[in-house]
Parts: C-alpha cells; sequence; structure tokens
C-alpha cells in the first residue's frame, strides 16, 4: 500500500507498463498511416518510350490507374533529374527474341530514388506492367496450345508452408521476451532504489532499524516488494504486448496474422517471469544499498541493467538452440524459454 503513495513507483512500475508499448506502436503505425496518405495523393508524372503497337493496352491501363499521369517531354532525362517528370518507361528488344512488332519486350523503368515522387511512381508504374504481363503471358501461351509455366520457362515459385497463427506466434516470440525482459528490469529500478539508498536519504533507515522486528525480516520483506513489483511491471506489460498487437498488428497486416497465446504456455511464462524478477531485484538491490542517495543509486544500479538486457542477443540469432549450456546462463535460459514457450506451446 506505501508504494502506491510513491508516483514514482507508480509511474515506472505500473503506468508505463500499461502505456509506453501501447503508445509507442499507436504513435508508429499513426505515423505510416499518415506518411501512406500522402504518398497515396501524389500525382505520378510518367513517359513512355518506343511502345510498341501490340501493348498500346498497357498505355491505356496505366492511364486508367489512380494518380498516374502520362506525359510527353522533349528532354525526358533532363526533366528526370529537375522533378518535371517522376518515371521514364523504356520498351527495349529482348535479346534472342523476335522483333518489336511482335510484342515480346522488356521494360526499362528509369526513375530518381532520392526523390519520393519518383519512387512512388516506379511503384505504382510496376505494379500495373506486371498485372499486364501476366495478362500478356497467360493470352499468348494460350495462342500456342501450351501453358503460362511451359512458356516461361525457368522460373522460382516460393511456398510459405506455415498458418497465419503460427507466423503470429513466430513474432510474439521474438517480440514478447524482449519486451519482457526489458520491463521487468524497468519495473524494479525504482523500488530497488527507494527501498535502499531512498530510506537513507530520507533519513528513515534507522527508524525502520527500531521497529519490533529483526533485520533478516525487513530485508527479506523489502525484497520481496521489489520482485512483486518487478513481476507486476513485466505481466502488465505482457498483456499490453498482446493487446496492443491484436488490436493494431492484425488489421494491418495484409497476410491476416493472428497473435495470441495458448492458456496451457501462461504457467509457464508466469513463473519465468517471477524467478527473473528475483533474480533482477536481488541484483539491484545488491548494489543500490551501497549507494547514500538516489542518484548515486541511479548510477550503481544502471549498469546492471545494461548487464541485465544484454543477453538478450542471444535470442535473436536464429541458430540459437535451447541446450543444456544455454541453460545455465542467467537470463538467456529465462528469455529463451519465453521465446520457445510463445512459439511452440500451440503444437
Amino acid at each position: 500500500k506505501s508504494a502506491l503513495r510513491e508516483r514514482g513507483i507508480v509511474i515506472n512500475s505500473i503506468v508505463i507498463p500499461i502505456v509506453l508499448y501501447p503508445l509507442l506502436m499507436w504513435l508508429i503505425f499513426t505515423g505510416v498511416t499518415y506518411v501512406s496518405g500522402q504518398t497515396a495523393e501524389l500525382r505520378s508524372r510518367v513517359m513512355m518510350r518506343n511502345l510498341p503497337e501490340a501493348h498500346y493496352a498497357l498505355r491505356r491501363a496505366l492511364s486508367h490507374e489512380s494518380g498516374v499521369d502520362l506525359e510527353f517531354s522533349e528532354n525526358p532525362d533532363a526533366d528526370l533529374r529537375s522533378g518535371k517528370l517522376d518515371l521514364i518507361i523504356d520498351f527495349v528488344e529482348v535479346q534472342d527474341a523476335p522483333p518489336l512488332a511482335e510484342g515480346n519486350v522488356g521494360a526499362r523503368l528509369t526513375y530518381d530514388a532520392s526523390r519520393d515522387q519518383s519512387t512512388a511512381a516506379r511503384v505504382r508504374a510496376k505494379r500495373v506492367i506486371d498485372r499486364y504481363r501476366d495478362q500478356f503471358i497467360e493470352r499468348e501461351a494460350r495462342k500456342l496450345g501450351i501453358s503460362r509455366t511451359q512458356l516461361q520457362g525457368f522460373r522460382v515459385d516460393e511456398i510459405n508452408v506455415s498458418t497465419d497463427i503460427e507466423m503470429g506466434r513466430f513474432v510474439l516470440g521474438l517480440l514478447l521476451p524482449v519486451m519482457l525482459v526489458m520491463m521487468l528490469a524497468m519495473g524494479a529500478v525504482y523500488p530497488a532504489i527507494d527501498t535502499t539508498a531512498g530510506e537513507r536519504e530520507n533519513g528513515t533507515w534507522e527508524t525502520m532499524m527500531t521497529t519490533a522486528t529483526s533485520r533478516t525480516n525487513i530485508l527479506t520483506a523489502k525484497y520481496l516488494y521489489v520482485a512483486t513489483m518487478s513481476f507486476v511491471a513485466g505481466c502488465l506489460n505482457a498483456a499490453a504486448i498482446m493487446f496492443t498487437m491484436r488490436s493494431n498488428l492484425t488489421p494491418l497486416s495484409a497476410s491476416g496474422l493472428t497473435f495470441g497465446v495458448q492458456l496451457n504456455s501462461l504457467p509457464v511464462i508466469l513463473a519465468g517471469a517471477a524467478l527473473l524478477a528475483l533474480f533482477v531485484a536481488a541484483g539491484m538491490m545488491l548494489l543500490a544499498a551501497f549507494a547514500r542517495t538516489f542518484r548515486e543509486g541511479q548510477s550503481l544500479v544502471s549498469p546492471f541493467m545494461i548487464v541485465f538486457v544484454l543477453p538478450l542477443m542471444f535470442i535473436q540469432s536464429p541458430s540459437q538452440e535451447f541446450t543444456m549450456s544455454t541453460a545455465f546462463i542467467p537470463v538467456v535460459n529465462v528469455a529463451m524459454m519465453f521465446h520457445i514457450t510463445a512459439f511452440t506451446a500451440f503444437h
């Protein structure tokens, strides 16, 4: 109850874990949506050169594309550099292929990558050209009485056998351990300093020593208090991450990713968070106990927090496995457990 009277503890251990990541993700995706909307309003000035008659339908398709204006220029290369044109589409003869009149051509897109308008024009034009090319190949294959695959010859296809749920669990398995470990550390910083250096700075340390209980009980109570606040911060952060990813990322995902953790994996995650909270509370209190002021406590605890979060790089390596040797590395073992639990508990 006394912890809830401290504004710093409430902010660092409760408010920040609930608000920080949802707010950051909301701001990021709001910015992305705003930039996408601004890009969608840009007009793309496109010029086509050496277009064969067999592909006049492509000109019509580009003219009907939203945001694309077909233009003509006497000096297109100079206009592209000056910004008067955004894209030049040249149609060139394909090597070892029939002449242009038969429609077997290649399209070369010239643009200025240093300008957003030119990059947007390339994306819009390529989308139309790819769609037109697919239709052209399909039509020519029917004329020859063969399949589209036979007409194109050597090609590469990609097939992802993972379901939307599996991909969502994979993304969650990468994000959850990092954010959970960081919030466990952040949730313990302020309580650990406040219960040691803060007591000494406020002059209440000696008064507490006069209470009718042993020093062991006082130390144990402080330790469990810091570990509890760290655990609460981590759990609140995990819940906030799940809520944010479901409400923000799922609607924006083109592939329909779904994010969620099975109920049977929650006890494992909670147990790991509790063990990690006990570890970080012990380390931070041990260092903060040597400080005489709150500022000194922050200086002493900051290196430990960096070292505590540093092992997270292990779980970012695709080749890293949860072996017996990895299980003996502090923080890494629990972070790997979070990763494996979030990713494979549904199998």
